[in-house]
């Protein structure tokens, strides 16, 4: 199966820190063209919905840092990944780390909304690459991700 920006920028993150994976997977899948992607994920934003997750939810009690990753669809983590942060009333008081992929977006407001959504946490630097880059210059990106990795102490 064919691993989308995200995920393998989530991959990078995991083989440097050795950390736990878990990936957020709508109940009903996106559409697999990108610009009916766009149209859905546009329309969720709109509605500000919660979209239901595929699966159980992990455990991160046991967790001290959680990194939190999405594409960035206009300026927003996904509405699924909001999903997550609503459900996972255990991340207040962790340290939260976002990492996203765009296309000009960056960061997007990801900070902002940990920051606001868990006032307790600590919400470190994130990372960001655009999605073409992880698509056509993995190695690059990889280099990225362990660079900013050892500028978090990791």
């Amino acid at each position: 199966m064919k691993r989308g920006n995200t995920a393998r920028v989530a991959d990078f993150i995991q083989q440097k820190t050795n950390a736990d994976t878990y990936e957020i997977v709508p109940k009903k899948a996106y559409p697999k063209s990108y610009d009916r992607t766009t149209q859905v994920a546009q329309r969720e934003q709109n509605q500000n919905a919660r979209p239901a997750i595929k699966g159980k939810l992990p455990d991160v009690s046991k967790y001290d840092t959680v990194f939190i990753g999405g594409p960035i669809w206009w300026g927003e983590y996904p509405m699924v990944v909001r999903t997550f942060l609503d459900k996972e009333n255990g991340l207040n008081g962790k340290t939260l780390i976002s990492f996203t992929t765009n296309e000009g977006s960056g960061l997007g407001n990801t900070r902002q909304v940990l920051k606001k959504q868990f006032p307790k946490s600590k919400v470190r630097q994130g990372f960001t690459a655009t999605g073409n880059t992880v698509k056509n210059n993995p190695n690059r990106v990889r280099s990225q991700v362990n660079s900013w990795l050892d500028d978090l102490g990791y």
